[in-house]
């Protein structure tokens, strides 16, 4: 929202309205006793004029409706930006069948590896890579 079109809005919206003011009467009562109303007195009583009524409620007018409504239309495209990002971002919860199997080959071949014999330096790398690929498959794959 640009600077001159927030000042806009904010005169338009802050500028006071003309309406007609409250009425309410001061009513004695037959006993004497002092009442305010805003109907007319049965008895005794005078109209009070009070200035103009404080809350006033008034609808937009068509100018502040159509900036409201682009308003909100610029906050709906600006959400559904997020969402379609945020969804994006989101990992899919299974793997597709290609990758679910290259890594059952992959668990294969480091499996056979280890029943073949290997380095005592390559142990601890070969149990890991088999740990890691077992995990994956539990986890992504059916």
């Amino acid at each position: 929202m640009s600077k001159a079109s927030f000042c806009f809005f904010c005169v338009v919206s802050f500028t006071p309205v003309n309406s007609p003011g409250a009425q309410v009467y001061r009513c004695v009562q037959p006993d004497g006793s002092i009442s305010f109303q805003q109907q007319a007195c049965t008895n005794k009583g005078a109209r009070i004029e009070t200035g103009q009524a404080q809350a006033v409620w008034e609808s937009l007018r068509s100018g502040e409706k159509s900036l409201y409504d682009q308003y909100r239309q610029h906050d709906k495209a600006k959400l559904k930006h997020k969402q379609r990002i945020a969804r994006s971002r989101i990992k899919p919860e299974t793997a597709d069948d290609r990758t679910c199997w290259k890594k059952r080959q992959l668990l294969e071949s480091v499996s056979a590896r280890l029943r073949r014999g290997y380095k005592a330096s390559k142990g601890n790398e070969l149990r890991r890579r088999r740990d890691s690929y077992e995990d994956y498959l539990r986890r992504f794959c059916p």
